[in-house]
């Protein structure tokens, strides 16, 4: 496994990179399929913060975590990452062979306020189906998921609707 630990307004010393490591590390025996792991650990004023991502075989594990000590954010954002783990390891011994399939609809509502942009995320769009971007979005989480359709190699998002289905939003360039 590929590790990559960087600092961000703060110093990286031994001893924190040493922990951070062996956090990482440790990951690694609860799943096989990790193939790099990524930490970033912020100073900002009072506040400490840890980010870490792992990127295994067919998905991307993510989590990030804020307390006043490094130390106690890099034990948190590991606990929040091995929850997701082993959720992703319960779900795929629990699979069927035939997955339901995804709500296609893609009309929805939106408000008219003026939108600002409060955040900013990059990610990896690993090929994947449908049907496995909507276990990577559970697992994660978050209400929707941007990845590249392995079936017609473009970019496609789906997303969790208001009445517990989804939403599948694929391009058309006709």
């Amino acid at each position: 496994m590929k590790v990559t630990i960087t600092g961000r307004h703060l110093k990286l010393n031994d001893d924190i990179k040493s922990y951070a490591e062996r956090k990482l590390q440790k990951a690694e025996t609860y799943f096989d399929g990790i193939i790099e792991a990524h930490m970033i650990l912020f100073a900002e004023k009072h506040r400490r913060i840890a980010e870490v991502t792992f990127g295994a075989k067919g998905t991307t594990f993510h989590a990030q975590e804020e307390t006043e000590d490094i130390y106690a954010s890099i034990d948190g954002v590991m606990e929040k990452v091995d929850r997701q783990i082993r959720r992703h390891k319960e779900k795929v011994r629990n699979r069927k062979h035939h997955p339901k399939e995804v709500v296609t609809e893609t009309t929805e509502d939106s408000e008219t306020t003026e939108p600002r942009i409060v955040k900013v995320s990059k990610f990896a769009a690993k090929p994947m189906t449908v049907q496995d971007a909507v276990a990577q979005m559970e697992l994660s989480g978050d209400d929707f998921l941007m990845f590249s359709n392995s079936q017609t190699e473009q970019v496609n998002v789906v997303y969790k609707r208001k009445d517990g289905n989804y939403g599948w939003i694929e391009p058309d360039f006709e």
